[in-house]
């Protein structure tokens, strides 16, 4: 499993305008639904901030991965942000958040998601890539670094 093959130019904003929690998901959310139509983005904001509320999902290092599993859907879903200067949040180290994935996932496949969680927590460990993430400037420079960084670690 590739975080490169599930990442796509047209889920990938940078900057985002928002600089608050609940909008940049909803941002990110908009970025999806506008790319995949069967996407209920009110319904899936509904079920990421449902998520939310249970526990933060900002594992630190400024890095936040909100997610959600949904019934209605077949395939996995992710977006992913970079903020201007950092949003709050209620990360476990306390710091802002300037990356930002969001993962929306089928109900059935809770692996697919565990899966995806815990490789995207391994490379985020990594503190030279995610400062080579937080100065990508375009979509492509991002899929770029983590396919290069897959190829490399991951082979």
């Amino acid at each position: 499993m590739r975080i490169s093959d599930y990442l796509k130019i047209d889920c990938i904003k940078i900057p985002l305008n928002s600089m608050k929690k609940k909008e940049i998901i909803k941002e990110l959310l908009t970025l999806i639904s506008e790319v995949y139509e069967e996407i209920d983005e009110e319904d899936a904001f509904k079920s990421v901030i449902e998520r939310e509320k249970i526990e933060t999902t900002a594992i630190g290092n400024g890095v936040a991965i909100p997610h959600a599993r949904k019934k209605n859907i077949t395939k996995v879903y992710f977006a992913f942000g970079i903020t201007k200067k950092g949003a709050d949040f209620n990360a476990i180290d306390e710091k802002p958040v300037n990356l930002v994935f969001l993962i929306l996932c089928p109900e059935k496949k809770a692996n697919i998601q565990i899966s995806l969680l815990a490789r995207l927590s391994r490379i985020l460990h990594d503190k030279k890539l995610r400062k080579k993430l937080s100065n990508c400037k375009t979509g492509q420079s991002v899929i770029d670094l983590f396919t290069q960084y897959e190829k490399q670690h991951f082979s």
